[in-house]
């Protein structure tokens, strides 16, 4: 059955006053979030007002269950600010439950991919985020899945592995999901490689990396990947770079390479911009990019905005 969007809009409001009585009852519960307002100009294009990333708002609890294991939900819907409608895709962007403890961590529902360990916004110096930031960095492969189970193992000398799969429910999947990620962490630098096929029958492989410097305020971020469909011909590799240098303690330059091949086709996108925090909650940017296809015309974007967090 299909549902409208005030049928959404009632079915969050209904969600959020509960949650609201089960923190005060139990100090639990949180509700966080974000609202992002740009305008950007685009060339060819009209002037606009889009999210700079997706305004969201994110519902979390846990509880302590006992013998060092704690029981968790996390869910989190998006919005377009500028509109107030939800954003395509599932009414939840992530909905999933979870255990725990010194053993790892379980979690049930829809939620990330172990491909988004190598190639999630955490390798990438705008996060996602801002005209500047990459076209693809997934090279045509799933970072979320449906019905899926991930488990983290605990770290060991500073490596973890991830694993997951997602049941084949539904008609439009063609196989069972199932990947594995190995992720390091030592201070300032992390690097992760993942491979996994999606249950659209897509192979992926990918690895990240970053390297951050707090004396001299400096971060390099990198991500690569590379996808075949298992039962086809098509290939896509992308793969970016970026870095960002704290001009100030408040602000941040960014700058962006993005390189994404499909089937012999390839698309070049140059980002640059400026990230300034204004308090802990509250920050402006200014990014533009240049983006150019092979066989289509370069498009050259401009945008300033303001995001706050709650």
């Amino acid at each position: 059955m299909r549902t409208t969007s005030i049928e959404m809009t009632r079915r969050l409001a209904a969600t959020l006053a509960l949650t609201l009585m089960a923190g005060a009852a139990s100090a639990q519960v949180s509700l966080s979030g974000r609202v992002d307002q740009s305008i950007i100009k685009s060339s060819p294009g009209n002037w606009e007002m889009k999210n700079g990333s997706a305004s969201r708002l994110i519902l979390r609890g846990e509880e302590n269950i006992g013998s060092d294991t704690k029981a968790y939900f996390y869910l989190q819907q998006r919005f377009e600010a500028d509109t107030g409608a939800q954003r395509s895709g599932p009414f939840w962007y992530y909905s999933y439950v979870g255990l725990k403890g010194n053993y790892g961590n379980l979690s049930l529902g829809h939620q990330k991919s172990p491909l988004d360990d190598a190639t999630g916004s955490d390798y990438e110096v705008w996060d996602g985020d801002t005209v500047a930031s990459s076209v693809s960095r997934i090279a045509g492969g799933q970072k979320i899945w449906d019905n899926s189970i991930n488990y983290t193992t605990p770290s060991f000398a500073g490596f973890r592995v991830n694993t997951g799969i997602s049941a084949d429910e539904e008609v439009a999947k063609v196989v069972r999901g199932q990947g594995a990620s190995l992720i390091y962490d030592n201070g300032g630098f992390s690097t992760s490689v993942s491979t996994q096929r999606s249950p659209t029958n897509v192979q992926t492989k990918g690895i990240g990396g970053r390297y951050v410097d707090s004396a001299l305020g400096y971060r390099v971020l990198g991500t690569w990947a590379r996808s075949k469909r298992v039962a086809g011909s098509k290939e896509q590799t992308d793969w970016q770079i970026s870095a960002g240098y704290f001009v100030s303690q408040a602000g941040e330059a960014r700058v962006l390479y993005n390189q994404s091949e499909l089937s012999g086709v390839k698309t070049q996108q140059y980002g640059l911009g400026y990230f300034h925090t204004l308090s802990k909650r509250t920050a402006l940017y200014a990014a533009t990019s240049h983006t150019r296809a092979d066989n289509k015309p370069t498009v050259n974007a401009y945008q300033a905005g303001i995001r706050h967090l709650f």
